[in-house]
C-alpha cells in the first residue's frame, strides 16, 4: 500500500480510538514536531496527545500490532535527535502534567510526566520545597523529558542530575503493561536497578507515565548570586582548582566567554560587559568574604554581587538564554556538551580554542564550568558544505580529546543520533566493549519488535 495511504488508514484507526481532539495529523500540526531544539529533524506520520496512561497504553498496543515506530515526547528541547523520528508516531505527553501529591514526611513529589520543572518548583516553593535539577530549558522542559534525558542543569555542581533525584516511575513498557520501577523510599535494595534503566534512556525502553522525586526544603542560609569577569580562561579552571581544594562547593557555577555574552547583548538588547571570561556563582553568604578573595587571587576583574533575588534571576538568565541568543548567530548549530575530569578543564579550554583557530570556526563556549560539563556551540553555514564539514570535523576532534582524558562524550544532553558513532568509541576505549553489548541485550529484552525510539542511542552504537 502506497505510504500516504497507509498513513491515511492508521489516522483513521488512532482517531477512533482517541477521538479526533487528541489526533492531530494535518501538515501545519505536524510541523511544530518536526525539529528537536538543534535542528534534528524527523517528521511523524501522527501526533498523539494522551490524556491518560490508559491511552498510552492503548496507542502502544496499537503501534505493535501495525509494526509503527512510537517516540514519547515532552517540550522538544532535546539536543541530540532523539525527540524526533521520520514517520514515527509521536506522544506529545504534556497533557499529563498534574501534581499528585506532595509528601512533607517523606520529602517527595508524585507528579505525571508533562509538567514543566519550572511550574513543578512554583507550586514547591509555596510549601518551602524545591526539586534542585535545573536545565537551561526549565521553563519548558517536561519532568518526563527530562527523566528520560538524564538532564542536569546549573545546580548540579552541587545537588547532582535527575538520576539522583528520581526514585520511584510508571512506565508502560513496548509489549503494552505497564511496571513500576523503584519504590517512594529513601532505602531501598530490592532486586537489580532497572529504576536507573529508565533515567537516560532516551524514550527507547519505554513511556514514562509518573514518577516520584525526591524533594528538598528550600535552603535556609542566606544564598549569594556573583557575576565576576576575568581576562583569560585559563584563570577560570585555576579558580575552580583552588574553590575545590579549598572545600567550596558553589550550589551554582556557570561559564560564559566573550562571544556568548556579546550574543546575548544582542539578543536581549543589554549591555553587560563582554570579558574573556565570565562566572555566575551561587555561594553560601557564610563563605561569601573567603570566595571573593579567591576569586581577587586569580585576577577577577569586576565582582558584582546581586543586591535582590530580582537582580540574581536577571543574572540567571543570562545562562538560561544563552544557547537560543548564540543559536541566532548562525544558520547551524553543533551544540557539544562533553564532560572531562575538573583537572584536565584547563587543557579542554585550550583545545576548544585552537579547534575554533584550525577551522575557522566561532565556537562561543559556556556551561557548567564547576562540574567540567562545558558546552562549546560550533557554528556553521548550513547551506555551505564546507562550512558543515568543518564543522563536523571540529566536533570530532572535541569528542575525540574528551575520550582521551577520561572523559565523556556527553554529561547531560545524551546520545540520540547525535554521538552514537562516540558512544561506542567512549566504551570501547574505557573497558565497556562488553557492557556495549549487554546495552544492546537490553534493548531486545525491553523491546523485541523494535518500535520504541528505533535506530537511535544504544541501538545504533
Amino acid at each position: 500500500m502506497p505510504a500516504t495511504q497507509t498513513s491515511s488508514r492508521l489516522v483513521g484507526e488512532l482517531v477512533k480510538i482517541f477521538g479526533e481532539s487528541s489526533v492531530m495529523s494535518s501538515p501545519s500540526s505536524l510541523e511544530d514536531y518536526r525539529r528537536d531544539m538543534a535542528d534534528y529533524e524527523g517528521m511523524p506520520v501522527v501526533v498523539i496527545k494522551p490524556a491518560s496512561e490508559a491511552e498510552v497504553v492503548r496507542l502502544v498496543q496499537f503501534a505493535t500490532k501495525n509494526r509503527v515506530p512510537i517516540v514519547p515526547r515532552g517540550a522538544g528541547s532535546s539536543l541530540t535527535g532523539a525527540a524526533v523520528l521520520e514517520g514515527a508516531i509521536v506522544l506529545d505527553m504534556r497533557k499529563m502534567s498534574k501534581i499528585l501529591k506532595v509528601d512533607l514526611v517523606n520529602w517527595y513529589v508524585q507528579v505525571q510526566p508533562g509538567i514543566s520543572l519550572d511550574d513543578l518548583n512554583v507550586e514547591l516553593k509555596k510549601k518551602g520545597f524545591f526539586f534542585p535539577p535545573d536545565p537551561a530549558s526549565s521553563y519548558i522542559c517536561t519532568v518526563g523529558g527530562a527523566i528520560a534525558e538524564g538532564s542536569g542543569g546549573m545546580r548540579c555542581v552541587k545537588y547532582g542530575t535527575m538520576k539522583d533525584w528520581v526514585i520511584s516511575v510508571r512506565v508502560v513498557l513496548p509489549n503494552g503493561e505497564v511496571a513500576r520501577f523503584g519504590e517512594p523510599l529513601a532505602k531501598n535494595r530490592a532486586g537489580y536497578d532497572l529504576l536507573h534503566l529508565m533515567v537516560g534512556s532516551e524514550g527507547t525502553l519505554g513511556i514514562i507515565t509518573e514518577a516520584h522525586l525526591k524533594i528538598i526544603p528550600l535552603p535556609a542560609e542566606t544564598i549569594r548570586r556573583l557575576l565576576t569577569t576575568f581576562s583569560e580562561w585559563e584563570a577560570v579552571s585555576n579558580t575552580i582548582n583552588d574553590l575545590r581544594t579549598s572545600r567550596i562547593m558553589p550550589n551554582l557555577f556557570e561559564f560564559l566567554d566573550r562571544e556568548s555574552i556579546a550574543a546575548l547583548n544582542q539578543k536581549l538588547e543589554q549591555n553587560h560587559e563582554e570579558a574573556e571570561a565570565t562566572l555566575l556563582l551561587d555561594i553560601e553568604e557564610q563563605l561569601l568574604e573567603k570566595v571573593v578573595a579567591i576569586l581577587r587571587s586569580h585576577g577577577a576583574g569586576k565582582i558584582t554581587i546581586a543586591r535582590d533575588e530580582e537582580e540574581a534571576e536577571k543574572m540567571y538568565q543570562l545562562r538560561a538564554m544563552v544557547y537560543l541568543a548564540v543559536k541566532s548567530l548562525a544558520s547551524g548549530v553543533q551544540v557539544e556538551d562533553v564532560a572531562v575530569p575538573l583537572d584536565r578543564l584547563g587543557e579542554y579550554f585550550k583545545l576548544v580554542k585552537s579547534v575554533a583557530a584550525k577551522y575557522g570556526l566561532k565556537i562561543p563556549v559556556n556551561g557548567h564550568a564547576g562540574d567540567g560539563n562545558v558546552h562549546p556551540n560550533i557554528l556553521y553555514d548550513r547551506d555551505d558544505p564546507a562550512s558543515r564539514t568543518k564543522a563536523m570535523a571540529a566536533y570530532e576532534e572535541i569528542c575525540r580529546f574528551a575520550i582521551g582524558v577520561g572523559g565523556s562524550v556527553t554529561g547531560e544532553h545524551g546520545i540520540g543520533i547525535q554521538k552514537m558513532k562516540f558512544l561506542r568509541e567512549q566504551l570501547v576505549s574505557h573497558e565497556g566493549k562488553e557492557a556495549l553489548r549487554l546495552m544492546k541485550e537490553i534493548k531486545k529484552i525491553f523491546d523485541p519488535e523494535g518500535i520504541m525510539n528505533p535506530g537511535k542511542y544504544v541501538e545504533g552504537a
